[in-house]
């Protein structure tokens, strides 16, 4: 019997706990009263692989969906990697890489170089073309076609070149070129250095306007049909201007702009900059909030999607915001982060770390269902942002441009939610989290009932024992005065 009553005793107690530690981990990912997330406990991202090169890494710039990974680092060398973290191929150049790009596809991969040449690769790492400029190379983006390179240098001058590795034009800054941006087609090109002039260029090289803003510009960024340009300036200042080169604000955050990106109608820019904060504003210069990490901030990217900001910051820490400011996730890397770049499906996110490797993250449906609701890739329409349109993202003062624009002007199946099967998840979470909603309805209590009636016969049979005992011992008390009577 007393060994049955522990059984029974175990057997509850275990039931309680199975209860409550059911109870936490619902908490910890599902909303509270107000629909709110607790973003703490959520891993947004899940970690694909490391590509190592055994030292700095300077600049990355990922495929439209994340497939092939081009990295720069100190050791000179120009590398493509998969997904899987396999190195597919690398070139030695003859110094620094402080530059790449590769094109959607993954055909084509452009890099630039202390050396002061611009390299040109196809897939398999063939090199199909270089070119020596005056300086170092600062910076190469490659139009989303993969039809036009352009590259920015140290000896001042701009540089656009075909596919084919000819020069079709070039313009003299007489200062540093530091940054370098391309429309969808490359019929635009933007540009900013130390000129402290942010400019406008058509693909025939034509100087469509020039903007004197006071100081050396950092970074600029263009949106997919040119739009707007937004630069950042070592004066503190962030910039937006319109196609016709007016522009339409001018803000002052506070410190050195490092990197800028914007949504694909200019409607919202996040800055990083050196006074360790992100900024967002939306397109009449309001600052909508910032947010400060421990470091400086190197680089940021909006996600193709709208659904989040990627920031890289030299605390060693990759941070992943909405557009709201609310942090959802962060990754503690091995060394301070150099750029980040995102995939053209926002699937997928890079970062060039210190430590001597490139890592890459894959988005976790499940939880942008959670965070997003049905659809795990935002239409943007609460947000002003058209679907035809991709974005466009730069680095910043490491150097790196990266183009994070559509390939085409049609609405892709991804947004369109048609076949896709990250939808299809969505919209069997949201099913199966009803009918799991109705089970944890009902088995919380039946849980506590059940353990409440084990712990009742528990203590019944405890009870049950004792009044046995109890008359056992009289029983006992009684044949012994018997005896003494008889005696």
């Amino acid at each position: 019997m007393r060994q049955s009553a522990g059984i029974w005793l175990l057997i509850a107690l275990g039931l309680l706990f199975g209860l409550f530690a059911d109870l936490g981990a619902a908490d910890s990912v599902t909303p509270d009263n107000s629909g709110d997330v607790n973003l703490s406990e959520l891993r947004a991202f899940d970690l694909l692989c490391k590509c190592e090169t055994g030292c700095i890494v300077n600049t990355v710039s990922l495929s439209s969906s994340g497939g092939y990974i081009a990295v720069g680092d100190f050791n000179h060398n120009v590398s493509l990697f998969s997904s899987e973290g396999k190195e597919l191929w690398n070139y030695t150049t003859g110094d620094i890489v402080y530059t790449v790009s590769v094109s959607p596809d993954g055909s084509r991969v452009a890099a630039g170089s202390n050396d002061k040449k611009v390299y040109f690769f196809n897939r398999e790492g063939k090199l199909l073309w270089s070119y020596e400029t005056g300086g170092s190379v600062n910076c190469v983006v490659v139009s989303s076609d993969g039809s036009y390179v352009a590259v920015g240098s140290e000896d001042g001058k701009i540089y656009f070149f075909n596919n084919e590795g000819r020069l079709l034009w070039n313009f003299d800054s007489e200062h540093s070129v530091r940054s370098i941006a391309l429309s969808i087609d490359g019929t635009y090109v933007a540009a900013g250095g130390s000129s402290y002039y942010i400019y406008l260029f058509d693909k025939e090289g034509n100087n469509i306007w020039k903007r004197k803003t006071g100081s050396v510009i950092n970074c600029v960024c263009i949106t997919p049909q040119a739009n707007y340009v937004a630069a950042g300036g070592s004066n503190y200042n962030v910039y937006l201007l319109n196609q016709k080169g007016d522009f339409s604000w001018i803000h002052n955050p506070a410190y050195w702009i490092s990197s800028v990106s914007l949504t694909n109608n200019g409607s919202y820019l996040a800055a990083g900059s050196f006074d360790d904060k992100i900024y967002l504003f939306n397109d009449t210069g309001t600052k909508l909030w910032d947010y400060k990490a421990k470091e400086d901030i190197y680089s940021v990217a909006i996600s193709p999607d709208a659904s989040f900001i990627a920031a890289g910051s030299w605390d060693d820490t990759l941070y992943v915001l909405d557009l709201d400011g609310n942090e959802f996730w962060n990754y503690s890397c091995g060394g301070n982060i150099n750029s980040v770049s995102v995939s053209l499906d926002s699937s997928t996110l890079a970062a060039a770390i210190d430590d001597g490797a490139a890592y890459l993250f894959e988005r976790n449906l499940s939880v942008f269902a959670r965070l997003f609701g049905n659809e795990c890739f935002p239409s943007g329409e609460g947000l002003g942002l058209p679907l035809k349109e991709g974005i466009v993202v730069t680095g910043g003062i490491e150097n790196v441009v990266e183009t994070a624009s559509a390939s085409s002007g049609e609405v892709s199946d991804d947004i369109k939610g048609e076949n896709d099967p990250a939808i299809e998840s969505s919209a069997s979470i949201e099913s199966s989290s009803r009918f799991s909603g109705l089970l944890n309805f009902f088995k919380y209590p039946i849980f506590l009932l059940l353990a409440v009636f084990i712990v009742a016969i528990y203590l019944n049979n405890r009870k049950f024992k004792k009044r046995v005992e109890k008359e056992e011992d009289l029983e006992d008390f009684e044949n012994l005065d018997d005896e003494k009577t008889q005696a």
